[in-house]
């Protein structure tokens, strides 16, 4: 009997009071999905629009990164559409640029291609790679967080692309702009990126030694 009345209740009844909750779910989320990539459209507009100020435009693309991570895989296709005019900017701009804009110009490029290889891939295609070991260097005119940025963006487009690893191997002068990256402090970073680079490119191995408990990091074929 209690079957029976369930059965009945969740049939009949509670479709009439409440509406067929799932396909209302359903709705919601299909809702929710346009609105998220109206408003990447949108902040892709504002980026591309030259008559804007600057500090405009990459407030705008900021939030185009931040929704293309935030949005799953179709959401970061959308805001790959707006990449020529990232790495535009960045390659033409960086230099003239504030540390707070170019910061977040660094910012939203890497949201744009975390996790996303086929992103990755178009900023490679766009010369990205060749165009940030410039800012890692001492002599660059930005601040130390925006080197990180720098540091952090170059990982994220070669740490898992063997063919951009041997061109950064072959960059002059990379090696030294690392190791001096790499002695600043990276708090609030889940890693120290400078270290992860040197090691991906083999400038840096680690010693079987242990000091403290902990494996000490040295140059390739230096104990120290």
């Amino acid at each position: 009997m209690y079957q029976l009345l369930s059965k009945l209740y969740h049939n009949y009844i509670r479709v009439h009071l409440f509406g067929n909750v799932e396909q209302s779910t359903s709705f919601e989320e299909d809702t929710g999905k346009i609105r998220h990539h109206k408003n990447i459209r949108e902040a892709g507009a504002q980026l591309q629009n030259e008559a804007l100020p600057i500090e405009k435009r990459l407030e705008a693309a900021h939030k185009l990164g931040v929704l293309g991570y935030t949005g799953g895989y179709e959401a970061g296709k959308i805001a790959a559409d707006f990449l020529p005019t990232l790495v535009d900017l960045l390659t033409q701009r960086w230099v003239e640029l504030s540390d707070e804009h170019l910061t977040l110009l660094l910012e939203a490029l890497s949201t744009v291609c975390y996790g996303h290889l086929s992103n990755q891939a178009q900023a490679r295609s766009l010369g990205l790679v060749s165009a940030l070991p410039a800012m890692l260097t001492p002599a660059a005119p930005h601040s130390t967080r925006v080197k990180m940025w720098a540091c952090y963006l170059l990982d994220v487009l070669c740490c898992n692309f063997v063919p951009a690893l041997r061109t950064l191997e072959r960059e002059p002068g990379l090696q030294p702009s690392l190791e001096a990256l790499q002695a600043e402090d990276w708090m609030g970073w889940p890693w120290n990126y400078a270290t992860v680079l040197l090691l991906v490119l083999g400038f840096k191995h680690i010693e079987p030694i242990v000091r403290n408990g902990e494996p000490r990091l040295t140059h390739t074929g230096t104990v120290e």
